[in-house]
């Protein structure tokens, strides 16, 4: 079953009413808005092109070119600071289930909050109608702070929920102040615990998050001099912000690494994408191309079950699962000590014909994906292998559908025999599928070699990418050949011979290890259909 990513997002906002009780409309929400106080008129009302709303310390915020263009017809000015309401709490080691709170009123308090210095400092964000308290945050964040090398890490969670509600032009604008905001709380840090940077300070933003991360970045620079050590845009919203302005959306110059995950970049107006398919970063990763993640056309009872407590959150993740799927990967990334690694090319098509298959060459560059993706980087440019790092560098890997996500990757080309034998029988038309087993009993799953049936002809070369569970090292391979016979077709009728391809090599390449290995048939049998077939380096000629 699969429903567009457009109907999705009404479907959020739809739900998200209907969860806080919106059944008489938005009219009176916004009308009680429009009369207080603090709302300063912008409920969501149009303002003037020319007007400027400023909020004291955290500047003014206009809504001239670039904030309106083609590209953002309509633009609102950020609610007020009070109307925002947005909240810090902090997590550590030793409190992990009941965090403290960043109190900015009160400067000489975050001393006292647990925060290392010395450490790794993360900022977790949400999107549109989310909260700080959504359980992947907290998994994010417990993983973060479980699994830090040094045992100091500590977690902010930037929670803007009061400011995440319809209509979502409101939200856009909405985060130009949090993000304001939090650069006056990242830089409240700096000076009271005395930090001698920002290196080890890590924003991870999803949806509106990124950008909200990224203009915290650009706050830190404008208004106090000093640089983030990193951003994690996870799949940054799209609609309002593709092709826009770097002032408007996350780029590169708002930390010193700014990486990103895109997981549903499909076009925004004809197939619903939510997030950006452009490169944005110093390393864009591109899961399964970035689009169309395995697992999330299953059912939706699916999705439900997971969330028995909340029909809500379970139709949220059923509707948006490309969408939240980029910060599973990294979550799971932390976890598990899987090699999960991406490659460098011009494009997923390429990559699939394994064109950039070998790392670090011809242009093509293997890069660790989450965490260690900023050392690997930093790695490549310092060893002479990226020659132009102003150049946008888009990264692709081949995930599971289902956690644990990390897949190795392997190419696989398997040469069928020209000799008089496999001449004389002819070609052969189906489905290969192989499996690789290695030490310990491990084995990488059954790969499909291609999704549709190939036709093998003798002395051909047939090549292809997949992926699987990781193999350390390679004992055998197993391949499975489902013979296809179409009634209409004569060729394919096997009444006197038993079909079968005379597969004289298969050479595996393991893109992780960088490393290669040829197997071949015991005594040169040919594959036959519908069962396993053995192949061993032992088994090949010298």
């Amino acid at each position: 079953m699969e429903i567009s990513n457009t109907t999705g997002f009404l479907l959020q906002t739809i739900l998200w009413m209907a969860n806080h009780e919106y059944n008489n409309s938005l009219i009176n929400v916004i009308h009680n808005q429009t009369l207080s106080a603090d709302s300063n008129k912008t409920s969501g009302e149009f303002s003037l092109a020319e007007d400027v709303r400023c909020y004291g310390v955290y500047g003014c915020f206009p809504i001239t070119p670039p904030w309106i263009d083609e590209k953002r017809p309509v633009a609102y000015h950020p609610q007020s600071p009070a109307t925002v309401d947005v909240r810090y709490p902090v997590f550590t080691k030793p409190n992990t289930d009941h965090p403290k709170f960043i109190d900015i009123n009160d400067p000489a308090s975050v001393r006292h909050l647990g925060i290392n210095p010395k450490g790794r400092i993360y900022f977790i964000t949400h999107g549109y109608i989310e909260s700080g308290d959504r359980p992947w945050i907290r998994q994010m964040v417990n993983a973060l702070i479980e699994n830090d090398p040094d045992r100091t890490a500590s977690c902010v969670v930037i929670d803007w929920r009061k400011a995440s509600n319809p209509p979502y032009t409101q939200t856009c604008a909405n985060i130009r102040l949090i993000g304001a905001i939090t650069a006056h709380v990242i830089y409240l840090l700096y000076e009271e615990l005395n930090m001698k940077n920002l290196d080890k300070v890590h924003l991870l933003g999803h949806s509106l998050g990124s950008h909200l991360c990224g203009y915290a970045g650009y706050h830190l620079q404008k208004d106090f001099g000093l640089k983030l050590g990193r951003i994690t845009g996870l799949d940054p919203a799209e609609p309002l912000f593709s092709d826009t302005d770097p002032l408007v959306r996350l780029d590169r110059s708002d930390a010193k690494f700014v990486d990103v995950i895109h997981s549903d970049g499909s076009e925004w107006v004809s197939k619903g994408g939510l997030g950006m398919y452009q490169p944005i970063g110093h390393v864009d990763f591109y899961p399964n191309g970035g689009y169309n993640q395995p697992g999330c056309s299953d059912p939706m009872n699916k999705f439900i079950r997971k969330h028995d407590d909340s029909f809500f959150w379970g139709f949220q993740e059923f509707f948006g699962c490309n969408h939240l799927r980029c910060h599973q990967f990294l979550t799971d990334s932390i976890l598990h000590r899987c090699p999960f690694v991406g490659i460098g090319c011009e494009s997923y098509a390429q990559f699939l014909r394994g064109e950039c298959f070998e790392c670090d060459r011809d242009g093509h560059y293997c890069v660790e994906f989450g965490l260690k993706a900023q050392e690997s980087y930093s790695r490549l440019i310092e060893n002479g292998v990226i020659k132009d790092p102003n150049a946008p560098l888009s990264v692709y890997m081949i995930t599971g559908a289902e956690p644990p996500y990390c897949r190795s990757h392997f190419r696989i080309t398997m040469s069928v025999s020209d000799e008089e034998e496999s001449l004389i029988h002819g070609g052969e038309i189906g489905k290969m599928s192989f499996e690789l087993h290695g030490e310990g009993g491990v084995r990488s799953g059954k790969m499909d070699f291609s999704k549709d049936p190939v036709y093998f002809e003798p002395g051909g070369n047939y090549s292809a990418i997949m992926a699987g569970s990781h193999v350390a090292k390679l004992l055998k391979v197993m391949l499975t050949w489902e013979y296809r016979t179409n009634p209409l077709n004569p060729l394919t009728w096997r009444l006197l011979v038993v079909p079968r391809v005379y597969v004289q090599r298969i050479r595996i390449q393991l893109m992780e290890q960088r490393t290669s290995v040829v197997v071949c048939p015991l005594n040169d049998a040919p594959v036959r259909a519908d069962q396993e077939n053995e192949f061993k380096s032992e088994y090949c000629r010298s």
